[in-house]
């Protein structure tokens, strides 16, 4: 009875230890020294291109790991894995992969014989090819109770594995199209005053707008133009500034343009202008008239007079001047006319009156008159019936003058 006795608690004991050493977890190591990772953790691929994904366990100094078994989960629609190649361990124990499900089963260990793995190493390559479809998806490490399907072995058959979701590093991969360069703004203007200081720079902002990494470079046409930086790399959604400057030194007065092209997934052209002012200040207009000018002053009803005026302009910008011609004090035309700096222009009016008599003329603070004569025997202005009339009576007081002569010469 006691030699049974003490052959059951042996038994105990044995049990008791085995179990210890084959329940996940309870003989882990602190400090997550042994974990999953899936390499690279981000990819960015094209629509429809290869990659590859490797699972590898890093190690930290003084730890040793005999197997591992890993189950990932992925989105199918993103990507379908083609093959799945085992790493370093020379005993694959199960390589199963399925597309419909988006799931991936594999463990490997060591050799009879075999050493343990010591340093980082690569459990096995996932090989996978991208769909048509933009999109993103995590591979992920995942436990399955009750059974832990994620796993990392010590020689001892412990799982290094504890807190698996402190202890594994997941993946991402992202799908799309390729890269997109933006810029903002679309175009630049810097205004400098000659002989002055540098405008101040602007910021030119270079984005990806698309998915993938965008390398982009940027050149100019102009001398007085400069950038920085010239070239740089994006990832998705990041944008980069650029200082853009102007150098005005020894540039003349005017207008100057010039373009900027930045090359990436396609050129992008960023139009650029700059404007250059006289430092001598402008001279406002400076309008004058002159004397005002009739011609002719003395004329018949109805026949045309013509008034008019020079307006000159000495100062330094176009001046605009409305002259008004006035009648015996009422307005009878009115003219605007713009003058350019340092010209000169002449204002007419025409102007025609029926009725006999002097008319005051006033244009612009400017006098003067002209007179309409009247048209009958005694008036200012004979005309060809008048001499004919003076010379019939002529005649006529010549011959009665005759007469009276001859009848007193018969009286005597």
């Amino acid at each position: 009875m006691i030699k049974v006795w003490k052959l059951l608690s042996v038994s105990i004991v044995l049990a008791v230890c085995l179990g210890l050493l084959l329940v996940p977890g309870l003989f882990s190591h602190s400090g997550n020294t042994v974990y999953l990772k899936i390499e690279p953790e981000t990819i960015e691929v094209a629509k429809g291109e290869k990659f590859t994904l490797n699972v590898t366990v890093p190690i930290t100094a003084g730890e040793e790991v005999a197997a591992a078994e890993v189950h990932i989960n992925f989105d199918s629609a993103c990507f379908n894995v083609t093959n799945v190649t085992p790493g370093i361990f020379s005993i694959t124990l199960k390589n199963v992969w399925n597309n419909s499900t988006g799931t991936v089963d594999f463990a490997a260990g060591r050799g009879l014989g075999e050493p343990a793995q010591t340093s980082n190493f690569t459990l096995c390559t996932i090989e996978c090819q991208a769909h048509q479809l933009e999109g993103i998806t995590s591979l992920n490490f995942v436990y399955v109770a009750p059974q832990r399907k994620t796993q990392v072995l010590s020689p001892a058959a412990v799982d290094y594995l504890t807190d698996w979701s402190t202890q594994v590093v997941n993946g991402t991969v992202k799908v799309g199209g390729p890269p997109t360069i933006s810029v903002s703004p679309d175009n630049l203007t810097f205004n400098a005053i000659e002989g002055g200081e540098n405008p101040p720079a602007r910021t030119l902002e270079v984005c990806n707008s698309g998915t993938g990494t965008l390398d982009w470079s940027l050149t100019d046409n102009a001398g007085w133009l400069s950038e920085s930086p010239t070239s740089g790399s994006l990832d998705e959604d990041q944008c980069e500034g650029v200082t853009v400057s102007v150098e005005v030194t020894g540039m003349e007065v005017g207008d100057y343009s010039a373009t900027i092209t930045i090359t990436g997934s396609a050129e992008v052209e960023v139009a650029v202008n700059l404007h250059i002012e006289s430092t001598a200040p402008v001279e406002p207009a400076n309008l004058s008239v002159s004397s005002v000018s009739i011609s002719p002053q003395r004329v018949n009803p109805g026949e045309e007079v013509t008034i008019s005026i020079n307006v000159a302009n000495t100062g330094g910008e176009t001046g605009s001047y409305n002259a008004v011609l006035y009648i015996n004090g009422a307005v009878e035309d009115s003219q605007s006319v713009s003058v350019a700096p340092g010209m000169t222009k002449n204002v007419i009016f025409t102007v025609s009156k029926s009725q006999a008599g002097v008319y005051d003329v006033s244009v612009a603070e400017q006098s003067g008159q002209f007179e309409v004569v009247s048209t009958g025997w005694f008036g200012g202005g004979l005309g060809t019936g008048g001499i004919v009339a003076i010379v019939v009576i002529v005649i006529v007081l010549i011959v009665a003058l005759v007469f009276v002569l001859k009848r007193t010469r018969r009286a005597v």
